[in-house]
């Protein structure tokens, strides 16, 4: 056991080395650089432009070694082809992404994928390109414009390419409400099911030559192979590839393994040639489902069977398989499908037996005779149909699932699988000691809490008292996203919630606004305040004040409502908590004006915690209003090396100067306040006891 952590332990230095040396070996001759390299995945059109995944291959002509060469996120304004061969120079940045409890992390993304730098092309910079497309990518193209006229095209180029870029939204939100999403994301199930179309289809042939022992499992290894190239090699796909390989090497040498033994050994593989691989969700997705599986088929193949026993037994299957499932859903998405079950137990034979031979056998006429393969493809849009008509019937089945509930069903989950080892009083007992604690862990009403979100440039601030959650200001929103639902939605679901009491929108610039609809929409908050006139929302203006779960909320500005509410019109607010004395000041982006005016009843302004206006900009922050504040700790939402430079190293230093604690979001990632009786501390994302050393090496450069 030692030799084997001693082993881990230097493949992980070993690649973390490597990953170091390329980042360095990007940056240590300046950010401007011509890079030349390979397209290894693009994406399609943002708003911003194109994206890509590049292989660099030489740095300003110095040709690198194969091991050595980096990743990194291409950013331009010309679409790439996966293949192309670029000579382009480019502006090197660091990787800096948003640390919140929840949410996307493109820092661990990037780790998990290798990428240690993302670029820019300038709009002017000369390009040479070399397109050499793949075989993948031609036959990609061929088999697009082939299914270009299918309803379900999406869906096709999802299962048969792993092609997800054509789903949109409500596809995804259609699939997971239904519980179907792990039959559109090629993984060990469709790998499974292409070993066993080349196993039935090798069984066939091996009828007529019956010396061709071997056929059967070689052809199967084949199919589930050229089906994992055309996913390009995900690393679910990689996996259960893996197991094929290893299982059949098992049948050629006479050896048997059990099913666990099998799987630890392409763990292993894996963790070998990827460990960073562990950083991504798809990982543990992969490997806890294939846990649970076998789990499942453990528990119920020792179950009694009655005389209509097979669908009796499948049922019960599919039962235990959901019940395990139930936290690793809740875990990664923070709530499960209520429908999961009935939908699995249709579709899951439904794919195996007509959607999946059908693509497979569409897909090989493809590349024989295209025009008779029109028919398979239809065939293939038509099966897919009910998938399609009968998750649209999901919707509103999706639970959240807060980590109490998570936590429960991971313990009763636990306990189904040892119910043959103990009697039913001690199951009981089990069962209401388990309760006993995920109730003593509910926290006291007593507790509040603020947390300044991590969104970038822009403002988000969540309050949270007596399971009741007030959010000021929604950050950003872009062509096919928001901070509203990458950010803001995925920690409210992790604490179960899903309804807000109150929502304010300090102005309407849309770094603090962007995601005002979406969060009426999904959220319906019981009420709304803003500073500008807007349909079904109360005045923001001085003079107001109400109470919120025990807090009094005080406007300090502005006079009076506005048609269009910028910087200088943002709603001020003073939080004051009776018990603890705590008071908060939100600021949104007031500026120098505003600022003096507000100045003007000190009084009323001083406060322990305050959010620093207008990102920490040079506009704001005047000295005389700091002084009137008088804050202790002083918070600025902003994003790392933005282009407006800041925080304002002025503004810093007149914080500093009263003695005011600063810290902000681009540093420290989601910034918390927690209130607990008479006292109160915060803490923040990126300075714990514990801090990835990944992080530091993608934003700094160091370890």
């Amino acid at each position: 056991m030692g030799l084997g952590i001693t082993l881990g332990c230097v493949i992980v230095i070993v690649h973390g080395n490597v990953m170091t040396y390329q980042r360095q070996t990007l940056f240590q001759v300046g950010d401007d650089i011509t890079i030349n390299g390979m397209v290894a995945r693009a994406f399609n059109k943002k708003s911003r432009g194109h994206e890509a995944i590049i292989v660099v291959d030489r740095v300003n002509s110095d040709k690198l070694l194969p091991l050595l060469k980096p990743k990194i996120r291409l950013f331009s304004s010309m679409p790439l082809e996966v293949g192309d061969q670029i000579t382009i120079t480019v502006k090197m940045k660091p990787i800096f992404g948003w640390l919140n409890e929840a949410g996307i992390d493109t820092e661990k993304q990037a780790m998990a994928r290798g990428i240690v730098a993302k670029a820019a092309v300038n709009r002017h910079a000369k390009w040479i390109i070399r397109s050499q497309s793949s075989s993948r990518q031609t036959i990609l193209k061929q088999i697009t414009e082939q299914v270009e006229g299918l309803k379900h095209r999406a869906l096709i180029l999802a299962l048969a390419f792993n092609d997800r870029s054509w789903l949109d939204e409500n596809d995804w939100r259609a699939l997971r409400e239904s519980g179907l999403i792990h039959l559109i994301s090629i993984s060990g199930l469709h790998i499974g099911m292409a070993y066993s179309f080349g196993i039935a289809i090798g069984s066939c042939i091996r009828y007529f030559t019956p010396r061709y022992v071997f056929l059967p499992h070689i052809l199967g290894l084949t199919i589930a192979f050229v089906y994992a190239w055309l996913a390009n090699f995900s690393l679910p796909t990689t996996r259960a590839l893996s197991v094929c390989m290893i299982y059949i090497a098992l049948k050629v040498f006479l050896v048997y393994w059990s099913a666990w033994r099998v799987i630890l050994l392409a763990l292993v593989i894996q963790l070998c040639t990827d460990p960073f691989s562990v950083l991504s969700i798809s990982f543990w997705l992969s490997y806890l489902s294939v846990v649970a599986v076998l789990l499942t088929i453990n528990v119920t193949q020792q179950q009694p069977r009655s005389k209509w026993s097979m669908l009796l037994v499948l049922f019960k299957i599919q039962l235990v398989l959901t019940v395990l499932i139930v936290p690793i859903s809740g875990y990664f998405f923070a709530g499960t499908s209520l429908l999961s079950l009935f939908y699995n137990l249709f579709f899951i034979p439904w794919f195996a037996f007509i959607v999946v031979p059908l693509m497979f056998l569409a897909l090989i006429i493809s590349l024989l005779s295209p025009s008779l393969a029109n028919i398979i493809w239809f065939l293939l849009d038509w099966s897919l149909w009910p998938l399609t008509w009968s998750s649209s019937l999901a919707n509103g089945y999706w639970y959240i699932l807060n980590q109490q509930m998570i936590l429960l069903v991971g313990v009763v989950g636990g306990l189904m699988l040892f119910m043959r080892f103990v009697n039913s009083r001690s199951f009981a007992l089990l069962f209401m000691v388990t309760l006993s604690l995920i109730f003593f862990l509910e926290k006291p009403r007593h507790i509040w809490r603020l947390d300044v979100l991590d969104v970038g440039h822009g403002l988000a601030v969540l309050i949270e008292k007596n399971n009741q959650w007030l959010l000021y200001d929604t950050g950003k929103a872009w062509s096919g996203g928001s901070i509203a639902e990458r950010v803001i939605t995925p920690i409210l679901h992790q604490r179960g919630v899903n309804k807000l009491d109150t929502l304010i929108i300090s102005h309407m610039d849309s770094d603090h606004s962007g995601g005002r609809e979406y969060m009426e929409e999904q959220f319906t908050p019981r009420n709304k305040i803003s500073s500008q006139y807007l349909a079904s929302y109360r005045a923001c203006v001085v003079g107001n004040s109400w109470w919120w779960q025990g807090l009094r909320f005080e406007v300090l500005w502005p006079p009076n409502l506005v048609s269009r509410a910028y910087n200088p019109h943002s709603c001020v607010i003073r939080i004051v908590d009776p018990i603890s004395q705590l008071r908060v000041l939100l600021t949104g982006d007031i500026e120098g004006v505003s600022e003096w005016m507000l100045a003007r009843q000190a009084d009323k302004l001083t406060s322990d915690v305050m959010l620093v206006p207008h990102h920490g900009s040079k506009t704001s922050s005047n000295i005389s209003f700091i002084q009137s504040v008088s804050p202790k700790l002083a918070i600025a939402s902003l994003a790392k090396s933005n282009q407006w430079n800041m925080p304002a190293k002025q503004v810093v230093d007149n914080y500093q100067q009263e003695e005011a604690q600063w810290l902000d979001t681009g540093e420290n990632g989601q910034i918390t306040v927690h209130v607990i009786g008479q006292d109160w501390y915060f803490n923040t994302k990126r300075t714990g006891t514990f801090t990835s050393w990944y992080r530091q090496m993608l934003r700094k450069g160091v370890e």
